[in-house]
């Protein structure tokens, strides 16, 4: 196969789009002024034959109207004229008349030429016997015209034989077809230079665009600091630079994602391997160690394998939900019963620290939900609330409803967030401090699975909090999951 090459701006300029766009509207524009110019003609031509077969009709008619037959001295049949034959013929010049007596003989000739000879043929003998015939060919028409008697109508005296010439109307239309094919040729000249200038400038942001993508391709900067081509309507090339805007926003927040994950996974799962090197080495390099030691240290090497396990555990919890593949199982229940259970399984937890776990039910609240994951939720709330929260504080769950919305509001007294945190702290793996939420025994991962959970549920969960007094998490839920419950936003 031979592939063709041609330098770099001229072989741009002939395969873009242009190019093909170009030649087939050229193609196009061709065949419509070939098509439109033969019907064009075609018509002219149809018109003006028709005309002139109708102009010779209406004078051969005439002529039979006034033609009377009669005997001369020697009893030869003649034929008489209320008008000049000659002249009336010379004023139709395109047509020669022949007047036939009763036995077919020519006694009128418009050229003279055939005068006392029998013109016998089928067209002849059909007008002898009455009947008007119509025949001929592209060039030439023959029309036979019976001659009536003026007093009987029923009997024929003779025959009007004409020859109607149309060549002349064809050569006429000839003559103007190459006259139109040439202004038609200057016009197409020019619209195709016109229709060129408005495919130059309909195609003409695309080069904008290329070389915005390219930008886009090769640059390290964020696609925030590049120049996005900007057009003066709002056409569909806005539109496009918009969306592929948005869309290289969403994977180059993707791939941030992905990279910050990777990195924070590899990061949680080392320090516990780290850990768990450092005690097993310790032990296999000391000889005699006290049996004391080795529990002590097995320990921890199980608080480590917990710890990994946990991470593990919430990592493919939080994937499933983000891919969707846990459907909800969805019941019946109640929000307080719920709410009751955590606080009476999270109470050991809390005691260790003097801190009080209370329940306030404002309305009682039957919720269709699917219960284990959103008990999931909520202890995560609690647990996060009882981690961060100062000895002797306190958390409590909130529960309170409308016709329409179930909230549940988990409050602490503990150490609080900045407000700069809040669109951070459900991300995968974030810590606001991170050094002492290790230290708590956290994942990290606890308000992302909350999150996904509520999501799940067509709800949203809001953060506020004061910095050093406490934080509060509010879940906003539909009482019933259906696909047509509507989104309206009332206060509780």
């Amino acid at each position: 196969m031979i592939k063709i090459t041609l330098p770099g701006a001229l072989g741009r300029r002939i395969f873009s789009i242009r190019a093909p766009l170009f030649i087939c509207i050229v193609i196009l524009y061709g065949i419509s002024v070939i098509l439109f110019g033969n019907y064009y003609f075609t018509s002219i031509e149809r018109y003006w034959t028709s005309q002139r077969e109708s102009e010779a009709n209406r004078y051969i008619n005439y002529l039979a109207g006034e033609i009377a037959f009669y005997e001369d001295e020697n009893g030869a049949l003649k034929a008489s004229l209320d008008s000049d034959f000659q002249s009336m013929s010379r004023m139709y010049s395109y047509m020669r008349v022949l007047i036939l007596d009763p036995n077919a003989k020519v006694i009128q000739d418009t050229t003279q030429s055939r005068i006392g000879r029998y013109v016998i043929n089928d067209e002849v003998l059909k007008a002898l016997s009455g009947e008007t015939v119509q025949d001929g060919d592209e060039s030439v028409r023959r029309i036979a015209v019976p001659i009536k008697g003026k007093t009987n109508t029923e009997t024929v005296q003779g025959v009007i034989y004409a020859f109607v010439s149309l060549e002349s109307v064809a050569q006429v239309v000839e003559s103007g077809r190459v006259q139109i094919y040439l202004y038609m040729f200057l016009i197409s000249l020019v619209l195709i230079g016109i229709t060129y200038g408005l495919i130059f400038l309909l195609t003409r942001p695309l080069g904008k665009i290329i070389r915005w993508l390219k930008e886009l391709r090769d640059s390290d900067k964020q696609i925030e600091d590049l120049n996005k081509p900007s057009f003066h309507l709002n056409t569909e090339y806005s539109v496009i630079t918009d969306e592929v805007e948005e869309l290289t926003h969403d994977l180059l927040t993707l791939d941030r994602t992905r990279k910050e994950f990777v990195s924070n996974v590899s990061h949680e799962l080392k320090t516990p391997l780290s850990s768990i090197k450092v005690l097993t080495e310790s032990l296999l390099l000391q000889d005699g160690v006290p049996e004391e030691l080795y529990k002590e240290f097995l320990q921890d090497i199980n608080g480590e394998i917990d710890r990994m396990n946990g991470i593990v555990s919430d990592l493919l919890t939080l994937v499933r939900l983000e891919e969707g593949q846990n459907v909800l199982n969805l019941s019946t229940f109640a929000l307080e019963d719920m709410a009751e259970d955590i606080v009476k399984r999270l109470s050991p937890l809390a005691d260790q620290r003097q801190i009080t776990l209370t329940t306030e039910v404002v309305h009682p609240t039957q919720i269709e939900a699917d219960e284990t994951k959103l008990t999931l939720a909520l202890t995560n709330l609690v647990q996060n609330g009882i981690k961060y929260n100062k000895d002797g504080g306190s958390v409590k769950i909130r529960i309170d409803s409308n016709q329409l919305y179930a909230l549940i509001v988990v409050s602490d007294t503990g150490i609080g967030i900045e407000e700069k945190n809040y669109d951070k702290l459900f991300q995968r793996f974030y810590r606001v401090d991170k050094a002492r939420d290790r230290g708590a025994g956290g994942t990290g991962l606890g308000l992302s699975i909350t999150r996904q959970i509520v999501t799940l549920h067509r709800g949203t969960i809001t953060v506020s909090s004061v910095l050093g007094e406490g934080s509060s998490f509010s879940i906003k839920m539909p009482l019933i999951q259906t696909q047509d419950a509507e989104e309206e936003e009332e206060e509780v």
